[in-house]
């Protein structure tokens, strides 16, 4: 049987649920909703969020950017039909899809995700299936979503990544072999240390 937690969301009388079975939602899902924002403002644009768990991410961005055409992939079905149920809660229309995103086609102006952060073999797995999908490269790595990026993202598009703090010299690389640049870049330090980073095309000056 499922059981859901409640999280509040930083917008007056909204609120969403997360399954206690899968990931928790944590302190990077805030860092990336402040981070996308800050690229750009209330205009109208196309975002595509890749691997959205409950939705907290793209539900947060559309409250605080009306005007920008969301969607979001996650390929756990259980997920994707959360994540729209809280869309729903939130009173959003949000385009939401259970899709691997190495599949998904079109362009968008802004990209952005919190990816599976752990190697395979590189800690213990959890009894719960969703939650070592969430947090283990199971489904896809780093050098997919790179490319996932290079594929989908506008000539003048911006994408946006958190990653663990250990993995940045791995991600620079991993950019670099895939023809994109890391035109700025934040550390987050703490408990947990995260690199922020701002992806583009290279010839995107």
């Amino acid at each position: 049987m499922e059981e859901f937690k409640e999280v509040l969301l930083p917008y007056k009388g909204k609120k969403i649920l997360q399954d206690a079975a899968s990931q928790g939602v944590s302190r990077a899902a805030e860092l990336l909703h402040k981070a996308v924002i800050a690229e750009y403002g209330d205009t109208p644009l196309k975002a595509l969020e890749l691997g959205c768990g409950c939705g907290i991410v793209s539900i947060m961005c559309a409250l605080a950017r009306p005007a920008w055409q969301i969607s979001a992939v996650e390929i756990q079905a259980h997920l994707a039909d959360l994540a729209q149920q809280n869309a729903i809660r939130c009173e959003l229309e949000l385009d939401i899809q259970c899709a691997d995103f190495r599949e998904v086609t079109g362009k968008y102006d802004l990209l952005y995700a919190n990816p599976p952060w752990r190697k395979l073999n590189s800690g213990l797995m959890s009894p719960s299936e969703a939650r070592n999908i969430s947090r283990f490269e199971l489904s896809c790595t780093m050098d997919d979503v790179l490319r996932a990026i290079h594929r989908l993202l506008r000539q003048s598009g911006k994408a946006v990544l958190i990653y663990p703090a250990e993995r940045w010299q791995e991600l620079q690389k991993t950019a670099d072999k895939t023809l994109l640049d890391i035109k700025k870049h934040q550390f987050h330090g703490g408990n947990k240390a995260y690199i922020l980073a701002i992806i583009a095309h290279r010839d995107n000056i």
